[in-house]
């Protein structure tokens, strides 16, 4: 990287309000101006017991809390006509006592996306809002309870214009900004993303396409500028999808003393699916130049069905991530298997520091009866540096959950939960493990409305 002089170039946080670009709708649309919906929720009183037990230099500590609380949950998505909106919420208050001191505390959380857009395909124009709240995970490492971490909330907004060039050919200009308000310790950042992309149909299941952007973003302490170029085909197979992108990206990184550097990198992506009634799998690899600020104005679509349980702020890296996913209910007639994993090296343009993020997740559901399901889970998380396999902080998860149907909508469970962290620190590790009994009543509703 060469490393110059240069001017600082400021930028409001108003940004946000200016139009920017959209992706596909999230749901499909529906043609005759009908409302399909699909909302679920559940709200739930739940009672535990848990126990923690540190272990560090001077010796091992134990610790056990009772506690009561209330949690709640509502997904969903809604079309009707060009409008579509899917979001995923949920949310956790709880009273812990100390059996040990009398101390008690409160403790909170929430977590959710929500995705809203405006697609008609005989009107040029499109736009889309957006919002995330998650827990946030820096430098802190892992943590047995994720409710410890700070809270982030991201608001996005965006706009596109299309051009027909024939009917094969479609010309797209848009922007797209985004804000992001942390607490606690966490700094406000905002980024806005312009760019066109030129699409072209090669035949009815594929397409090609070359997308152009320019990124700027206000962080906590630098300013980015990331130019993009990329070519990407798409087609749909069969039994499922294909997508493959390949390109380049410029950065250019602004200090306070009004010094820059430069950053180039080769990028791209590969994307396969097999999509059946009974089972999902999916492949993707994925080497991306940017940063977390810059991240909030490319109308990344949450993932709702895997929304992290936190997340982690960066400086400006070069990632190269790979990543598994499969589910199917082909193990027995009253199974659900899910597995995942993801591996990820990151190497910062900034201070030239390269890590290494592994994780991985199973979980198995059974059917018992018509009234009673029991679900196993085991999730992993690993952070390595420089030598990929040297772990330096780790965290296992282990769940099982036993519930019967009470009424319709309403259910009684049982949950049993282990966490063993091995941080980086050597002399703290820390196993904690919870007993829940959790009374919840639910709705749900699908169907179609004219």
């Amino acid at each position: 990287m060469e490393r110059r002089a240069g001017k600082r170039f400021g930028r409001s946080s108003a940004a946000l309000i200016a139009v920017c670009g959209l992706p596909l709708p999230l749901a499909a649309q529906v043609a005759d101006g009908s409302t399909l919906q699909s909302i679920s929720g559940s709200a739930s009183v739940f009672t535990a017991a848990t126990h923690t037990r540190t272990d560090s230099v001077g010796g091992t500590d134990t610790r056990t809390e009772p506690s009561v609380g209330v949690s709640g949950r509502i997904g969903g998505a809604l079309a009707s006509g060009a409008n579509s909106l899917a979001l995923q919420y949920g949310g956790t208050l709880e009273t812990r006592r100390d059996t040990s001191v009398g101390d008690q505390t409160d403790t909170s959380s929430i977590s959710g996306a929500a995705s809203y857009a405006y697609f008609d395909p005989a009107q040029p124009l499109d736009f889309n809002l957006g919002h995330t709240v998650s827990s946030v995970r820096n430098n802190t490492g892992f943590v047995v309870n994720p409710s410890s971490y700070e809270t982030r909330n991201t608001l996005s907004a965006g706009a596109g214009l299309r051009f027909n060039a024939g009917s094969l050919s479609t010309l797209r200009l848009f922007s797209q900004a985004g804000q992001s308000f942390g607490g606690g310790d966490l700094s406000d950042e905002n980024s806005l993303t312009a760019g066109a992309e030129l699409t072209r149909r090669l035949s009815e299941r594929s397409s090609a396409s070359l997308n152009a952007n320019r990124s700027w973003s206000d962080g906590s302490s630098v300013d980015q500028t990331i130019d993009s170029a990329q070519l990407v085909y798409r087609r749909d197979l069969e039994n499922g999808s294909f997508s493959i992108g390949g390109g380049q990206s410029w950065a250019t990184t602004e200090y306070s003393d009004n010094t820059e550097t430069d950053s180039d990198a080769l990028t791209g992506f590969l994307d396969r699916s097999w999509v059946a009634d009974q089972y999902r799998t999916s492949v993707q690899y994925n080497r991306r130049l940017s940063d977390s600020a810059t991240d909030l104005s490319l109308n990344l679509p949450p993932e709702f069905d895997f929304l992290p349980e936190t997340v982690e702020l960066r400086d400006l890296v070069v990632s190269d991530s790979v990543s598994i996913s499969h589910s199917t209910d082909l193990l027995c007639n009253a199974c659900t298997l899910g597995l995942s994993a993801t591996a990820a090296v990151l190497k910062s343009q900034i201070s030239g520091d390269k890590t290494h993020e592994y994780a991985s997740s199973a979980s198995l559901g059974v059917q018992l009866t018509d009234l009673q399901r029991v679900t196993f889970g085991y999730s992993w998380q690993g952070d390595a540096e420089d030598e990929a396999g040297t772990i330096v902080d780790q965290i296992h998860r282990f769940d099982i959950r036993w519930s019967r149907q009470l009424a319709e909508n309403t259910d009684f469970a049982v949950g049993f939960n282990q966490s063993y962290l091995r941080p980086r620190l050597a002399g703290s590790d820390q196993d904690q493990f919870a007993l829940r009994l959790e009374l919840s009543h639910g709705f749900s509703m699908m169907g179609t409305a004219r």
